[in-house]
């Protein structure tokens, strides 16, 4: 089995990886001259980004990238595990030349793997951190203007393990996509070129 999964790993890889991007996120605040009401709501960013119309085509870009990748690194997983099989039925009966060979490929294989494990780990983290940059600048553009538009004080990253309670009516991850859908249509950031 592949040590790295990345096809199925990417959105929870971009979840996961939201949590830097709400340090990006800090808390919007506008507080109203005059007025005495405090009000407060939450973004579910996690959330609010894998459900985009953009944030789900450009997740699906990064799957589509990672999946060769992943195919290229099972199959030479199943390379080394072929080698190490054929060594311990050889032991014994193969020359001490023959393992020796044996042995020197199945090196270089895992030294390949090696590699090529750590390029593709670097190569995704490096999309992934482009792709939370981009869309967390447009999320954090959307809430500034929602927060501005409706007199809140402070729009909070929820993190339920900081959180005691929270209103139904606080959450304003749903709103807070439809506005993120019409602001950045799919058609316009459809034409963005794929990831490679």
């Amino acid at each position: 089995m592949v040590g790295t999964r990345l096809g199925g790993a990417v959105l929870a890889g971009v979840l996961l990886a939201s949590g830097s991007l709400a340090q990006q996120l800090a808390p919007t605040q506008a507080p109203q001259a005059g007025s005495s009401q405090t009000k407060i709501a939450f973004v579910i960013v996690q959330r609010a980004l894998a459900s985009t119309d953009e944030g789900k085509a450009r997740l699906k870009e990064l799957d589509a990238w990672a999946g060769p990748r992943q195919d290229e690194l099972g199959k030479l997983d199943k390379e080394i595990n072929d080698l190490k099989g054929e060594m311990i039925t050889k032991q014994g009966v193969a020359s001490q030349d023959a393992l020796a060979e044996l042995n020197k490929r199945l090196v270089a294989k895992q030294r390949e793997f090696e590699d090529k494990t750590r390029n593709v780990k670097r190569d995704f983290e490096a999309k992934r951190q482009g792709l939370l940059k981009e869309l967390g600048g447009k999320l954090q553009e959307i809430i500034s203007k929602y927060a501005d538009e409706n007199r809140l004080t402070a729009v909070f990253i929820f993190n339920p393990d900081q959180l005691a309670y929270m209103a139904t009516s606080a959450d304003i991850t749903d709103t807070v996509i439809k506005l993120y859908n019409e602001r950045y249509p799919l058609s316009a950031s459809a034409s963005a070129a794929p990831a490679k």
